[in-house]
């Protein structure tokens, strides 16, 4: 069984690492930290023109007509380097669910503006406890006068919800017909309030309080009652990209640390010598190379349309676990310097914990795969 790339894969594989090997250094990453805005805008814009926004969008719409697989292959380069920008929650979670969910007349609107970069929408999942609730969002949509609603509650943890033009989320409607609905808000609108919320990896998100926020029929996206039928078609594909930056950043970790037990010198030796060490990277290649194939066997799966609940859910959990356990091995190994600011090693273990915590961690998927088992 052949696991390699095709000759365009490999090809694309390679323009991504060069791009981002150029463009995305350590101290650029550190720089977005603290930067309002959160992203490189002249990195964002080539992005766009290079057609990365639009790789599994149709060409009608100015896409690339790609797979699943190519997209989950750019994330993984985007992991080695922990690229700052609105790309997941833009142009893969918004865009997808408006092309999941939205007419054509809204698809021809909305999905050219996302894949050209010019315009940034962001998704609003988290309820108050910070649970991904669409199947009963605890944000409420009450019909008002003149036909429209009015949207009430507070979503958490959205992503450069101060770069976004327009803001989706799932609410529930209380008139009519009820249940899960999916609106698209400006982000400007009258009665949002914006928190800025300090997360361990440093990503700008931010608390979004709704406040008697208007929202028409047209702001509708899909059916009425259908919304989390059409965001529970798009979280696998969320998941597995979750993986596929999982799966850069582990592999960074491990070249960067084997790199330095070769080069680093203890009592006349390089550290690389002493078992202890060694086993050290074992464990974590073992780690990295178990968790590719079970990722990427579900991507393929997926990119075939051939159903692979267990499969994408059996290499979130492990993916999970290994990216954290590397970065707590290659901290070993460093010392004290690995702890630090100054060092890179230090983006790469918050890094691993915030994308545990994305999506469901290994607890919540290993009850899909005992689900999925019959269990």
């Amino acid at each position: 069984m052949d696991f390699g790339f095709t000759s365009e894969q490999e090809m694309l594989r390679r323009s991504f690492a060069d791009f981002l090997k150029k463009e995305c250094s350590p101290d650029l990453v550190r720089q977005f930290w603290n930067d309002e805005k959160g992203y490189s805008e002249a990195i964002w814009k080539k992005m766009a023109r290079l057609g990365w926004l639009g790789l599994i969008y149709d060409g009608k719409y100015g896409g690339s007509s790609g797979s699943f697989l190519d997209l989950f292959i750019l994330f993984e380069e985007i992991g080695k380097v922990l690229l700052p920008s609105p790309f997941f929650t833009s142009a893969v979670l918004a865009g997808l669910i408006i092309a999941e969910a939205g007419d054509e007349l809204l698809k021809k609107a909305y999905l050219p503006a996302i894949i050209s970069g010019k315009k940034i929408l962001t998704l609003a999942l988290m309820d108050e406890q910070c649970r991904y609730d669409h199947h009963s969002p605890r944000i409420k949509a009450a019909m008002a006068e003149g036909g429209k609603y009015l949207l009430d509650g507070t979503r958490l943890l959205v992503p450069y919800a101060n770069a976004a033009d327009e803001i989706l989320l799932c609410a529930d409607l209380k008139n009519g017909c009820t249940g899960p609905t999916i609106f698209r808000i400006k982000s400007k609108s009258p009665g949002l309030i914006y928190t800025p919320l300090k997360t361990i990896y440093g990503e700008n998100k931010f608390g979004i309080q709704f406040n008697g926020v208007e929202a028409a029929d047209e702001t509708i996206i899909g059916a009425k009652g259908q919304g989390a039928a059409y965001i529970e078609t798009v979280l696998p594909r969320a998941v597995l990209l979750k993986c596929a930056e999982m799966l850069g950043g582990m592999k960074h970790v491990v070249d960067s640390t084997v790199a330095y037990a070769r080069q680093r010198h203890q009592f006349g030796r390089p550290l690389g010598v002493f078992q202890a060490v060694q086993h050290h990277c074992v464990d974590m290649t073992t780690y990295y190379e178990g968790s590719r194939l079970s990722a990427y066997q579900a991507a393929s799966l997926f990119s075939e349309n051939i159903p692979c609940a267990k499969e994408t859910a059996m290499a979130k959990a492990w993916c999970s676990e290994s990216y954290k356990k590397c970065t707590w091995i290659a901290q070993q190994i460093h010392g004290g310097i690995g702890f630090t600011e100054e060092y890179h090693l230090q983006l790469y273990f918050k890094h691993a914990k915030e994308a545990e915590l994305s999506f469901g961690d290994a607890r919540y998927h290993r009850n899909i795969v005992a689900a999925e088992m019959g269990l």
